[in-house]
């Protein structure tokens, strides 16, 4: 874009540069961080990155891969966007959507898919796998960067950074809340079968998710509050179902694909964050259920220490 202003018979010419993406390799990712202006086709950029940011998703990505035995098939292309998010709700800290693949039996985001299989899956559309958001404003509040704890006025950006990936690596349910069914592929138009995540839930009447159906043997009662995890890591070292957050009311992009934190407390994968909180590390149960999807967790989650959030909200205090 370029300006011109004349005065007189001065003439000063000014240009606006914007910074062209950075892509930069970490661990098993080819990170590509969108700067305001660039597009990736699909989403664009409108705040510039800074280098403690970059080095804030570096040591979110460590978060995860520092216990995943797995050795992917390729580089896991993620892409990084600030945005407005208010579109999406004005209490949206972050949100994530990844491509999947499916063998018509089981559904993987495309990252979980070329990391937990070990597969060499094809290149996608727009050049990424997953493609994380970041609302600029916290929503409403202000970001926290770097090694430093959140002070009680800040949202932690490192927390949200991991949490996020937590989805792209399995976090996520397949259920369609418009059609009250599971197993549907948006992508190819058909259904190709319920994700890993899908096949550990169970709801209080013994209903689970059916790929082309709403459940079986009856049909799942996705407003159960809370649905439940039976898979046998998380189940054994938990002592008991696992609370899956299912409010009575349907939040879209937050029931099914979260844990209960009414039951659970505030661990990573929480459906919200408040002002002054820090969670950045994966918690042992949370490997448990890793465990429980496919993944191969070194070490196994019973001889692991506690350690220690589709989109993450901002907790409202109480007035």
């Amino acid at each position: 874009m370029k300006r011109v202003f004349c005065c007189a018979a001065i003439c000063l010419l000014t240009v606006t540069v914007w910074a062209a993406p950075v892509t930069v390799t970490h661990n098993y990712f080819d990170i590509t961080f969108y700067n305001s202006g660039d597009t990736n086709g699909y989403a664009t950029g409108e705040q510039n990155w800074t280098a403690q940011q970059i080095d804030d998703v570096k040591a979110s990505i460590d978060a995860w891969s520092g216990h995943i035995a797995n050795t992917p098939g390729r580089q896991i292309q993620m892409h990084v966007f600030w945005e407005e998010m208010d579109p999406m709700g004005t209490n949206v800290l972050g949100g994530s959507a990844s491509y999947g693949f499916s063998d018509d039996t089981t559904q993987w985001n495309m990252g979980e898919y070329v990391w937990k299989q070990g597969a060499n899956a094809p290149t996608t559309d727009y050049g990424f796998d997953t493609i994380i958001t970041y609302d600029i404003t916290a929503a409403g509040m202000n970001w926290n960067f770097g090694t430093t704890a959140p002070t009680g006025s800040q949202i932690d950006f490192r927390s949200v950074l991991t949490h996020e990936l937590g989805h792209s690596l399995g976090f996520s349910s397949t259920y369609d809340r418009v059609y009250d069914d599971w197993g549907w592929d948006y992508e190819n138009g058909s259904y190709s079968g319920i994700s890993d995540w899908d096949r550990n839930l169970i709801d209080s009447t013994g209903n689970k998710p059916e790929n082309r159906g709403t459940g079986t043997p009856g049909n799942f009662n996705q407003l159960d509050s809370p649905v439940y995890w039976e898979g046998a890591a998380a189940t054994a070292l938990y002592g008991d179902l696992v609370p899956i957050y299912a409010p009575s009311s349907w939040e879209q992009g937050s029931s099914l694909s979260h844990l209960d934190e009414g039951q659970l407390g505030s661990l990573l994968m929480s459906p919200a964050i408040g002002a002054g909180q820090m969670t950045r590390t994966v918690s042992e149960l949370e490997w448990a259920m890793m465990t429980d999807m496919g993944w191969t967790i070194i070490p196994e989650p019973a001889t692991l220490a506690l350690l220690g959030l589709g989109v993450l909200i901002l907790r409202k205090q109480r007035g």
